[in-house]
């Protein structure tokens, strides 16, 4: 499937039910866009649509008017039109709509009372006025909408909320429910991805889960009404007025056989009172089947169809975000990559997450809250008139689960800390075991000893994480046994308590127990939303640790560790370096001035004298084209400053003073040395004479063009080798001709240098060997492998990667830095390829 402007790949496979979907989305489109995923126009339609069709005020709305509205705020919200007027338009749909039902049936409650001596101009008069008062009422009620809507959006209702409560009013809402753990959630995740684009995805998502779970709820109620009415049913066949005794029940049970086994039937033969019982029984079985295909089978498949639609809504802002970590931020600047691998042991995998369990858990405790909304609204009006009843049994339901939650939140506590441990020792152990099997052969071949090494490695590891897993695993079967508890056999009864009262005053009926049954378990968890989710709240915390400190890493690896280097206006001077003093672990480098002109040239000496670490050094240089950040364990001795073609300042006068100076110190310098000088109290007079000079690092590339083949080489793993030699390019997307040119030229450079040996033509064909053994090689170039590179020996390798780096280019890089790549190849490649690298150079 290939969506422009959406996805770039093909997942014409992937489909549900022959509808394809993605939660792909170009992170490149801006936040101008209305849109950043599929279907995401027609989710939100079908969202308000059944919202709207669903909830509605019994016998005040006309059936026609109300399916008006919704497909009305259906073709609003499928134009993304903004959810301010979707909104007012909603607002006002119900507004009229009740307030227009409202004035006619005082109307015609009104012409009913009236006497038929009523004149018919009076008649009219009252016509006229209602239709007057009518039209008032719509023009208010839009009017109303519109600037409620608009309160709503701006914010200005929540900062007007703000003001007018109570500071303990407000402190004791952030006590009830987690408003800093959700904004905390927002931070974090907004601290990775583009904050505009993030606030549109979520008011996109809020739409679209408030309208699907309000009106699941909402039907929720009606079901569970017909649910208990059915239960009730079964029930009252035992407490009529024919009721039997235990002893009864047996002589019965026997006359039943009986009369199946003369007669066939279960009620010939039997008292009245017995095939009464026995005629109820049918009914209620015959009931069975109407109530499966028309009350269970339509709610089921609308949770499924709308429940799904609304998590299809939540996943795509989910992997967005996962790709956000992942992919998006971990590749856009480099120092990320290299950050996360040298400065942390967690894998991106882990990261992501993170980040998952995170939006997730945020998500899922609003969720919730919206099914549960419906029910919950159920409650002031039955409960209104019955304070006393709240008085009583409230208090010892919240005391109740303050308690579970506090011993679940210590529970929960411990465990988490064991799971962060078990995370951490499972992301070693995983990489631990990953470059042990990827290098099982050099393993074997280590020496005695070296596989008995790895295996107490490898277990020392595994015990370590299986003794936090025992603990971690008899701590979370010991909170969820005590919550079950507590839930069934303590909040239950307390809520049984609260619905025998409400049956006995009449408030409700006894098909109404297991709706309100749910309605005071949702408020309950609605007011006690931080305590009962201590859980889920505690595992959240930890992953945004987790994701802080990546956050963090990432920050600190934007600090470019970066050699100012000059690069001469007409791109042909010579390599410069000047007072150049490095360490690397135990070797330590000193390059007082070495000028290298243009030309071919070997750096030698022993092994660890820091050869590979100078090449490092110079691709550090930030006047490359692409320059790479100097790692950690390079410490240049001597200060760097970027060179400055006119000497204007102060600092650079005294540079050039105090390098004109005849001196001799402890170092040894000459008058040939180029210094800086360093500071001291004083003014600037004073300090120009007294200054102490400094050696000044200096580098001068000659040009930006620097190219480096290093002695590891990298290539990617499932990939065909083909696509790597030209990298940015999609060569299935070029036509076939093309793409078997550039091909072709590839296996030809490698078939120059003998990657493989070469191939004999067959007796009598007219294809030379030569030919036959380029398109061996192109063969082997277009196949997808696991590893492409392990099959190749040390002298392969750098044919390859000669060929991609160097000799696929159009001219020869300025600079080229090879290291240690000849030492693999057999004399007779070492002059193939030192004969190409001449000739192109």
């Amino acid at each position: 499937m290939k969506v422009t402007g959406t996805s770039e790949f093909d997942l014409s496979d992937v489909s549900l039910f022959g509808l394809q979907l993605s939660s792909y989305r170009d992170h490149n489109i801006g936040s101008e866009a209305s849109s950043f995923f599929e279907h995401e126009a027609a989710i939100a339609a079908v969202a308000i649509w059944f919202f709207r069709t669903t909830v509605h005020y019994s016998g005040q709305e006309s059936i026609i008017l109300r399916y008006f509205f919704a497909f009305l705020l259906a073709g609003l919200a499928y134009f993304r039109k903004s959810y301010e007027l979707i909104i007012a338009v909603e607002l006002f749909s119900y507004a009229a709509a009740t307030q227009l039902s409202s004035t006619r049936s005082k109307r015609n409650n009104n012409k009913n009372s009236q006497s038929n001596a009523v004149s018919s101009s009076d008649t009219n008069k009252e016509t006229r006025k209602d239709a007057i008062m009518e039209l008032f009422i719509v023009a208010a009620s839009g009017v109303a909408s519109m600037a409620i809507s608009h309160c709503v959006a701006s914010g200005l209702l929540l900062r007007c909320l703000k003001m007018i409560s109570p500071s303990i009013a407000v402190q004791f809402l952030y006590y009830l429910f987690p408003i800093v753990e959700i904004q905390n959630a927002y931070n974090i995740a907004s601290a990775f991805a583009n904050a505009i684009v993030l606030e549109k995805q979520l008011h996109h998502l809020f739409f679209v889960t408030f309208h699907v779970q309000c009106g699941m709820g909402y039907l929720g109620i009606e079901f569970l009404r017909r649910e208990q009415h059915r239960r009730n049913q079964l029930v009252r066949m035992d407490v009529d007025e024919d009721y039997m005794t235990v002893s009864e029940s047996t002589t019965v049970q026997q006359q039943v056989k009986d009369s199946l086994s003369t007669s066939g039937h279960a009620s010939d033969g039997l008292p009245r009172g017995l095939r009464k019982r026995m005629l109820k029984a049918r009914r209620f079985q015959r009931s069975a089947g109407p109530f499966i295909l028309f009350t269970a089978l339509p709610y089921m498949l609308q949770l499924v169809v709308f429940g799904g639609m609304n998590k299809f809504a939540m996943i795509c802002l989910q992997h967005d975000l996962h790709r956000t970590i992942r992919l998006n931020e971990l590749f856009d600047e480099d120092n990320h990559l290299i950050a996360t691998a040298t400065e942390t042991p967690t894998s991106p995998e882990s990261y992501a997450n993170s980040m998952d369990a995170v939006i997730g858990t945020s998500y899922e405790l609003i969720n919730r809250k919206f099914f549960s909304l419906p029910k919950v609204l159920l409650l002031p009006s039955v409960l209104a008139n019955q304070p006393w009843l709240v008085v009583q049994v409230v208090p010892f339901i919240l005391v109740s689960d303050c308690i579970k939650a506090s011993a679940v939140a210590f529970l929960t506590n411990k465990i988490e800390a064991f799971q962060k441990e078990m995370q951490e020792l499972n992301s070693i152990r995983s990489k631990v075991e990953a470059y042990d099997m990827k290098n099982a052969e050099l393993l074997q071949r280590s020496g005695k000893g070296s596989s008995l090494f790895t295996q107490r490695k490898w277990e020392r590891l595994t015990v370590q994480i299986q003794a936090r897993e025992v603990v971690s695993t008899l701590l979370s079967r010991s909170k969820d046994f005590f919550a079950f508890m507590q839930r069934n056999f303590v909040f239950g009864v307390l809520i049984d308590c609260a619905l025998a009262s409400l049956l006995a005053l009449g408030k409700i009926t006894s098909t109404d127990t297991f709706v309100f049954a749910r309605a005071v378990e949702d408020t309950v968890d609605m007011i006690l939303t931080r305590s009962r989710a201590e859980a889920e709240l505690a595992r959240m915390a930890t992953e945004q640790v987790k994701l802080s400190q990546l956050r963090d890493i990432w920050e600190r690896s934007k600090q470019r560790m970066l050699l100012q280097c000059h690069v001469p206006s007409d791109d042909r001077g010579p390599l410069v370096i000047k007072n150049l003093v490095y360490t690397r672990g135990t070797v330590s480098v000193r390059v007082d001035h070495v000028e290298i002109e243009r030309g071919i040239y070997a750096l030698t000496g022993a092994n660890g004298s820091g050869k590979s670490t100078l090449f490092r050094v110079l691709m550090g240089c930030s006047s490359n084209e692409k320059p790479i950040d100097l790692p950690t364990s390079i410490n240049l001795l001597t200060p760097s400053d970027p060179l400055v073609e006119k000497a204007d300042s102060l600092q650079n006068e005294l540079s050039c003073e105090a390098s004109d100076l005849e001196l001799v110190d402890d170092n040894n310098h000459t008058e040939n040395d180029e210094y800086a000088a360093s500071p001291s109290d004083g003014d600037a007079d004073d300090f120009r004479y007294s200054a102490k000079p400094v050696p000044r690092l200096s580098v001068t590339m000659p040009s930006s063009s620097v190219s480096e083949i290093s002695q590891d080489i990298y290539w990617p793993l499932f990939s065909r080798p083909i696509d790597f030699f030209y990298l940015g390019e999609e060569l299935d997307e070029l036509p076939p001709e093309e793409e078997q040119k550039r091909i072709i030229r590839v296996a030809a450079e490698l078939h120059f240098l003998e990657l493989f040996p070469p191939v004999s033509a067959d007796e009598g064909s007219s294809v030379s060997s030569e030919t036959a053994s380029i398109e061996r090689i192109a063969a082997e170039l277009t196949m997808e492998k696991e590893d492409w590179f392990s099959d190749l020996s040390g002298g392969q390798k750098s044919k390859a990667e000669l060929v991609r780096k160097v000799f696929m280019r159009d001219r020869c890089p300025s600079v080229l830095l090879v290291d240690e790549t000849m030492a693999p190849l057999d004399p007779a490649s070492k002059a193939k390829v030192m004969e190409k690298i001449e000739r192109f150079f």
